[in-house]
């Protein structure tokens, strides 16, 4: 027997997948990123959105001379107007930091030398906040927190303590720790407009 999807389930289900969402470069409340960092991490949240959700993701570019923490809520909707979205997302990186402990070992014994070993544990964490508004209405709709955290055991040392001027969008940083702990919260942050954006198509 066929399954039918009922009229109304449908209608929302189309509905939600028709919703545009902007993503404004992030700002960063550490004041330890570099200068590209926000444009980045909107790129990536406007991928995480395709990648993981019906809905359709834009990055929003500023106007020249703009930074995000410039902007307030007027000014945010105005620029998804001008872009033609219905949801806007701003982001903001609150922390971004990898904690690190060291402990040596004795390893193997090779001509009646032993070989110091260095156990390297990192944890990284990051923090990160999701404005979310409703473009038509001019509401603002919802404000998270979101952390994601990672650890790991390495011989070697981490590669990134905190965002500094790294390229987020690196292959290297993405399989650092903080690189893995930034994607986890984006991830959550993307699943949060998910569920805002089919509660408002409903």
């Amino acid at each position: 027997m066929k399954s039918v999807i009922p009229f109304f389930m449908a209608a929302t289900l189309l509905a939600a997948t028709d919703l545009k969402v902007g993503v404004l470069p992030f700002s960063d409340a550490t004041a330890t990123g570099g200068a590209s960092l926000g444009e980045s991490l909107g790129r990536a949240t406007q991928a995480e959105i395709v990648h993981a959700t019906s809905l359709e993701g834009r990055v929003i570019v500023l106007p020249a001379g703009t930074r995000s923490d410039q902007l307030d809520s007027e000014k945010i909707l105005a620029l998804g107007r001008d872009n033609h979205v219905d949801l806007m997302v701003c982001g903001t990186v609150l922390d971004a930091k990898v904690e690190d402990s060291n402990h040596r070992g004795s390893g193997p014994s090779i001509l009646g030398q032993s070989i110091g070993l260095g156990l390297n544990s990192s944890t990284a964490t990051v923090t990160l906040q999701a404005d979310i508004y409703d473009v038509a209405s001019g509401k603002k709709l919802g404000s998270s927190r979101l952390t994601g955290t990672q650890s790991e055991n390495k011989v070697s040392g981490n590669v990134y303590t905190s965002l500094g001027s790294v390229d987020t969008s690196s292959q290297t940083f993405q399989k650092s720790t903080l690189g893995k702990a930034m994607q986890k919260a984006i991830a959550d942050m993307v699943k949060q407009v998910a569920d805002i954006a089919r509660r408002q198509a409903k």
